[in-house]
């Protein structure tokens, strides 16, 4: 079954440790080599009675799944979209563990068995990130369910002497337009005054705070920072011990993401905020 070129690459994340509690999804339809679809969504999960989460791994609170659609009332669009195509996933094991869980406890399928599954980490041994690296895909927001998917489904087409070129549509010009679109102001990197702030009770307040990556809520890097820097933000253009909170947005700069790697692992605080957290803090 390796030599596939037609498949769906499916991520979850999880709330708990548990399976069942699946709290987000990311799709990625695959035909003749070429990703052609995208889906994600937020879920609400089966209740259990864990009081940790995993927040601190992908960014999803309680209160951003507690109006989120179940995976029933999703099981709909996640049928149509998946069709009769083969599965991909990196670890297996995992992901069509919480797809059993969803599927059993919603009655959603009769027959656990009517979908073939493919796993890419039995492909290669090795981890998603380093996968992605042995074949230079930039794997985006780890953890984030589309991204994950994204970065399946490409580990799944390289394998397969299948590699997709990233290109700009509108060539130099739109290139351009991406670069300047990543530029602050000036007056964007200085903070405002206490007076100014209307609203203290963010996590943005008094906070020394790096953006890195594409939003697509927030398309203009610019504009985002002024919106942060309302709030109190101090905006920074580098990681450092100062560093407080970094904004993580897709296809986040991989050298930053080291560096918060290393200082939370020499012990130094640094909040990740991911876009669906943003966009329910500014919200």
């Amino acid at each position: 079954m390796k030599n596939i070129r037609s498949f769906t690459a499916l991520d979850f994340e999880t709330l708990t440790a548990e399976r069942s509690s699946a709290c987000a999804i990311g799709l990625v339809k695959v035909i003749d080599g070429y990703i052609t679809q995208k889906f994600y969504s937020l879920i609400k999960p089966i209740q259990d009675t864990r009081t940790s989460d995993n927040s601190t791994v992908h960014g999803i609170t309680r209160d951003m799944v507690a109006n989120a659609p179940t995976f029933q009332q999703l099981w709909p669009s996640i049928q149509d979209f998946i069709g009769s195509d083969i599965i991909v996933c990196h670890n297996v094991t995992f992901d069509k563990s919480v797809w059993d869980e969803q599927i059993q406890y919603y009655s959603c399928q009769s027959d656990l068995h009517c979908y073939r599954f493919f796993c890419t980490y039995q492909m290669t041994g090795l981890s998603l990130k380093d996968a992605c690296a042995k074949h230079n895909i930039e794997i985006g927001c780890h953890h984030d369910a589309l991204d994950d998917a994204v970065a399946c489904a490409k580990v799944m087409l390289a394998e397969n002497g299948v590699m997709q070129v990233r290109t700009f549509s509108g060539g130099a010009s739109a290139a351009r337009k991406l670069g300047e679109a990543k530029k602050y102001d000036h007056a964007t990197l200085s903070p405002l005054e206490d007076s100014q702030i209307e609203n203290k009770e963010t996590p943005f307040f008094h906070a020394r705070t790096v953006i890195t990556g594409i939003f697509s809520a927030y398309p203009n890097r610019n504009e985002l920072g002024k919106l942060l820097q309302s709030l109190g933000a101090d905006i920074n253009t580098s990681i450092s011990r100062k560093t407080n909170v970094v904004v993580v947005g897709n296809g986040a700069g991989p050298s930053k993401l080291q560096k918060i790697e290393e200082l939370r692992t020499g012990g130094h605080e640094i909040r990740i905020i991911y876009e669906p957290e943003l966009i329910s803090l500014l919200s």
